[in-house]
């Protein structure tokens, strides 16, 4: 208890005082004005800020903004509301001065997909500007710059491994859903493997917005029983744009051209990362037989084919190799790993009838993984097929109805040899065969409103059915979310829902699993407080969700649906800035139990992690230099000390500390170059993330950070 209300108290810390900060210095300017359409009449929730930077407002119910800044010079003043073209115009920053400016904005002819923001979900957009934007991420020390290390900080995702992985609210890294451009990612990670990997697969600026849900998320998102990521790509670019990076284990070259305007155009950028100089530099606690090397491609093109539709194509390629050392009681081994992930989506938008948006995606994703450790030798093929078309409409101001119909067809091939005892890893250890073959069709359907009911409740009552070929189940799940104003700073936010998740295409197998499995099912309920003014943001939920149907291992069928379990948990999130600094604190205590997989008892399973404390701080200490700080404290993780006590002894807590320096500096005009230094690690801590056992339990070996203290550096040039 005592540490729930440490974390508490630094959250009233960093929330309250900004009132004063302003005012003590006496360097300000506000930023004033009213938002309307082309009709003058006004729009209230429009997004107005700085572009760069985290200042802002949103217009209020009368089209009224304002806000404060401590910068100066020239800047970029941008207004985004959905259904409307973005506003943006230059503007000199005078300290001690007041800036009044009257925005009117016109009506885009093809609106884009929504996203609502309801319980449990944060937004990542430069134009949104609501909780984190592609330079947040950049900027979050540790973060590495990836998108899924920076969510991490959000609360209700849990620091169980070191690496990427997303462990939402109870749940296992599998059980999170990751989307593109409406195409599921089924393999979104770098160096894969069974707890996630050790980056994210798409970098942040290849990305217009992402929309996270740690639970509650809506009928459109599709299934899964714990959390969602949507991920949206770039539109049509406007205006030319190159840039290049280099780092101490990567390059990087990016492209922009609008080939005719507002018409046709494309991007595309290309990454190569090769960690040899950045293990020489800072040394490894871990031997590798290869280090870690990767490269991936993409192509981004869109095609406006009059003032109502419009086409896109995204093209991706990656492909990594790694091989490192395994901690082991008994033998050293290493892991060697090969992967490869395409992508290819196709996806067709048009506006029928100023009313009516139609929206179909065709996209193929096919994943390749080769592993050998020990007697372990894999080979993993995975295809997913993808069609979906939706329909959404404005049936009345304020009332829209969404529709949507999905068809996946997935091929996965598994073949090679497994240890028969996982905790074996010795060159004699006996094996099993595995040769899989799972071919299925998935046929999903959904239906959703916005609505709003007396009193101003806003309310989205939804359903999604969904049938699998495999086990022949069809699911119904209905959904709800509710959110009260009370005022046009705070809200009250609420959601109901039920998720299925179909196990994973390796279970089905008749030899090492059951081909008669069916569904698992969550069941989430969600209360929470929102609270957002200028750039102050304010949240507090609780939680509890409900599984059943989770996979058990068994002696007679190897698994079945018999898995049962429950988490439940408060999560606190305040982000704010005073003047120079800024920054954001997110605080999660969860109890997670499960009878799960290998665990007969109902216990704690290897993602209960208890508490989780992220604080990351950002300054400005002149107008071309910038530091930030980011602390992460963790309850350790779960293990299981000897045969028949499951996972009733915890590993040491984990502690880290970041630090990053960067200088921005215009060698001309339309120039902006980024030096960067990051050193991870600073306190130079050794955390221990699990302990590998030998079979009989008589020895083991500490599974440790890879890294003690260690640097980084690189240069961004843009133009």
């Amino acid at each position: 208890m005592k540490s729930i209300v440490k974390a508490l108290i630094l959250v009233l810390i960093l929330y309250y005082p900004s009132k004063n900060v302003a005012s003590q210095n006496g360097k300000t300017c506000t930023i004033q004005g009213i938002v309307t359409d082309q009709k003058n009449n006004p729009l209230p929730c429009a997004n107005v800020f700085l572009k760069g930077r985290m200042e802002g407002s949103i217009s209020a119910e009368n089209g009224n903004f304002s806000f404060k800044t401590s910068s100066t010079g020239k800047s970029v003043l941008i207004c985004s509301y959905i259904g409307y073209d973005t506003f943006e115009k230059n503007i000199e920053i005078n300290t001690s001065s007041i800036i009044t400016i009257k925005i009117k904005l016109k009506q885009t002819q093809i609106k884009g997909e929504a996203v609502m923001v309801t319980a449990s979900s944060f937004t990542a957009a430069d134009e949104e500007g609501v909780t984190l934007t592609a330079l947040d991420v950049v900027r979050t020390p540790g973060a590495a710059a990836d998108l899924f290390w920076a969510i991490k900080t959000f609360p209700g995702v849990q620091q169980v491994e070191e690496g990427a992985g997303l462990f939402v609210r109870g749940g296992d890294v599998s059980e999170t859903l990751v989307l593109l451009d409406g195409a599921i990612i089924k393999h979104p990670y770098k160096y894969e493997s069974p707890t996630g990997g050790f980056f994210g697969t798409f970098s942040p600026f290849l990305l217009k917005g992402t929309f996270f849900s740690s639970g509650g998320f809506s009928a459109q998102y599709g299934n899964a029983l714990s959390g969602a990521l949507v991920m949206e790509s770039h539109d049509l670019p406007a205006q030319r744009m190159m840039g290049f990076g280099v780092g101490l284990a990567a390059e990087s070259i990016y492209l922009s051209i609008p080939i005719v305007e507002d018409k046709f155009g494309f991007s595309l950028s290309g990454n190569h990362s090769n960690t040899k100089m950045l293990f020489e530099l800072n040394p490894s606690r871990k031997d590798f037989s290869r280090y870690p090397f990767s490269y991936d491609f993409n192509f981004n093109t869109i095609y406006r084919i009059n003032d109502h539709s419009k086409l896109k194509f995204f093209l991706f390629r990656e492909d990594d190799k790694v091989g490192v050392e395994v901690e082991d009681p008994d033998n050293t081994t290493y892991f060697n790993g090969n992967s490869s992930n395409q992508l290819y989506n196709f996806k067709y938008s048009n506006l029928i009838g100023n009313n009516y948006l139609l929206q179909a995606n065709f996209a193929f994703t096919d994943f390749k993984q080769d592993m050998q450790m020990s007697v372990l030798d894999l080979i993993l093929e995975d295809r997913l097929y993808q069609a979906r078309m939706t329909g959404e409409t404005e049936l009345l101001k304020g009332n829209t109805l969404r529709a949507g119909m999905e068809v996946f067809r997935n091929h996965t091939l598994i073949f090679g040899s497994v240890p028969k005892d996982e905790l074996d890893l010795g060159p004699d250890a006996p094996t099993e065969d595995v040769d899989t073959y799972y071919f299925s069709t998935r046929v999903t359907q959904f239906i959703e409103l916005e609505t709003f009911a007396p009193l101003g409740i806003k309310l989205t009552p939804g359903l999604r059915g969904e049938y699998e070929s495999i086990s022949k189940d069809y699911t119904i799940d209905p959904r709800l979310s509710l959110i009260y104003s009370l005022d046009m700073f705070s809200n009250i936010t609420a959601s109901w829902g039920i998720y299925h998740q179909y196990p994973d295409s390796r279970y089905y197998d008749l030899y090492i699993g059951n081909p008669h499995l069916s569904a698992m099912k969550s069941t989430h309920c969600i209360l929470g407080y929102a609270f957002q003014k200028e750039n102050k943001i304010f949240r507090l939920e609780a939680y509890y969700k409900n599984y059943q149907n989770l996979l058990l291992e068994n002696e007679l069928l190897k698994y079945v649906n018999e898995g049962h379990g429950y988490s439940t948990g408060i999560d606190v999130f305040a982000k704010n800035s005073y003047g120079p600094v800024s920054g954001w604190i997110s605080y999660s205590w969860l109890q997670a139990r499960r009878k799960w997989q290998d665990l007969p008892v109902l216990t704690s399973p290897h993602f209960d992690i208890t508490h989780n404390l992220t604080i990351v701080l950002n300054a400005t200490l002149s107008k071309n230099f910038a530091l930030g700080f980011s602390y992460r404290y963790a309850t350790g993780k779960p293990y299981t000390p000897a045969p028949q006590q499951f996972h009733s002894a915890r590993v040491p807590t984990y502690k880290k500390l970041d630090f990053s320096l960067s200088h921005i500096y215009s060698f001309f005009e339309s120039n902006m170059t980024i030096f960067y230094l990051g050193i991870s690690n600073l306190l130079n801590r050794i955390n221990i993330f699990d302990y590998r056992y030998s079979p009989d339990y008589q020895r083991r070996e500490a599974v440790e950070s890879s890294f003690g203290r260690s640097y980084y550096f690189g240069i961004s040039f843009n133009m």
